[in-house]
């Protein structure tokens, strides 16, 4: 009997992002972006605009969010109630969203009914009129929810995180309260309106089968006769007064537990180190099995969950780890936190340890492009802080090439535990 082959582990492949390419774009005859992401369902077809026209260009604060809200509650041509049963009878979903940066409208349509819900898109967008009673009730019902979310710690901790890190008079930091409501008007709105939408500054996604069908709609709706041709927005950095690292408590009486958010100043999209440090921050903390999810969930049973994030403004980064405990393990998690950051400053990361964040990593790209709502989605990101229409391409480079010297290298540049800002929101 021939001696038995001696068993070998099956070789580990580090899993395929599959197609990260960009999609392509083309432009309505005013210069107009829009960018085609074909495949999907047949028959449906996604269509987003956006416009630079988030938080960051608000001169009176909420008119940015306010604005976008109240773009479906009224038209110079309908009242609040007839558009929406215009658009209910389209079939259509109508999602208007508004951030820190930018602000727009979602459309998911049946094809066959593209033309009337281009129109009703045109109309929302373009002539909205801003009715004063449906304007006091999204006001209420927003203070409402504001009043709510002061008793909430994670939404404390987030608001004085950014507070520190950009400055109260930033619209990256400022910190909303109820004389926000109380002074804002419909007249804020109608400014706000004519001065960012308008077909000169915007872009637009179409993601579905086919989706250059939508193109001779996007000119005859768009193309924005008499607004003047589309520029490229110019991105004005804010004057950023940080304050000084430490830690930060901030009251909220009655909480059964606390938010700890620890972080820091981080680096923007066009930084070399930025694709390398998202590979880092996943280790520490970006799935269930990260270091930090490891020792103080399973380890320690601090928390039910643990994260950190590495992310960007325009022009300005942050790193942020965030987490609810019970209010007599805070300062016990703070001090995990310092000695796992700590172990990946000193020791070099293990090469089986890195190849389960690489595939996870890996795993998490190929999930951004999963069809073409997830790959507009994705897309946004790179369009708004203009990361590089090779944004994906370089970054699954980066989590097959980093190593493990230079993952300690990253933990040592950017998490300096004397410049950490250490929020802890809950009761004293």
């Amino acid at each position: 009997m021939k001696d038995a082959l001696p068993l070998r582990a099956p070789a580990i492949n580090i899993p395929s992002p599959g197609d990260t390419s960009f999609p392509a774009c083309t432009r309505l005859s005013n210069g107009v972006p829009v960018y085609l992401i074909g495949n999907g369902p047949e028959g449906l077809i996604r269509i987003e605009f956006v416009f630079n026209a988030g938080q960051r260009t608000e001169s009176v604060h909420l008119a940015s969010a306010a604005t976008n809200a109240m773009l479906t509650e009224g038209t110079y041509l309908h009242d609040a109630a007839t558009i929406n049963n215009l658009i209910d009878m389209t079939g259509a979903l109508f999602s208007p969203n508004a951030d820190k940066d930018s602000a727009g409208l979602v459309t998911v349509t049946l094809t066959r009914k593209l033309d009337e819900v281009m129109s009703l898109a045109e109309e929302v967008l373009f002539h909205p009129s801003f009715p004063e009673r449906e304007f006091r009730m999204m006001k209420d019902k927003r203070m409402q929810a504001f009043l709510i979310g002061r008793q909430r710690t994670a939404v404390r901790a987030r608001e004085e995180f950014y507070r520190a890190l950009c400055g109260d008079e930033t619209p990256y930091g400022r910190v909303t309260c109820a004389e926000d409501y109380a002074s804002l008007s419909v007249l804020h709105l109608h400014d706000f309106h004519s001065a960012h939408y308008m077909p000169r500054n915007m872009y637009i996604t179409v993601a579905g089968r086919n989706p250059e069908q939508v193109l001779p709609l996007l000119e005859r709706h768009f193309s924005g006769e008499g607004s003047g041709p589309w520029s490229k927005p110019v991105i004005t950095a804010p004057l950023f007064s940080s304050a000084s690292p430490g830690v930060i408590h901030c009251e909220v009486k009655d909480s059964v537990q606390s938010t700890v958010r620890m972080g820091w100043k981080g680096i923007t999209r066009d930084h070399p180190d930025y694709l390398g440090l998202q590979v880092a921050t996943m280790l520490l903390g970006g799935y269930f099995g990260s270091r930090l999810m490891r020792k103080i969930r399973e380890e320690k049973g601090y928390t039910y969950g643990i994260h950190a994030v590495a992310g960007a403004f325009h022009s300005i980064g942050y790193i942020a780890i965030m987490t609810d405990v019970a209010n007599a393990w805070r300062e016990e998690t703070v001090m995990e936190i310092r000695k796992e950051i700590t172990h990946l400053q000193r020791d070099l990361v293990s090469d089986d340890e890195l190849q389960v964040v690489r595939n996870h990593t890996m795993g998490e790209i190929a999930r951004l492009f999963d069809g073409p709502f997830s790959v507009a989605d994705a897309i946004k990101g790179i369009v708004d802080y203009d990361a590089g229409l090779d944004y994906y391409t370089r970054f699954a480079e980066t989590v097959n090439n980093i190593t493990p010297g230079k993952i300690k290298e990253l933990f040592n540049t950017y998490f300096n535990q004397e410049e950490a800002y250490i929020i802890i929101a809950g009761t004293a």
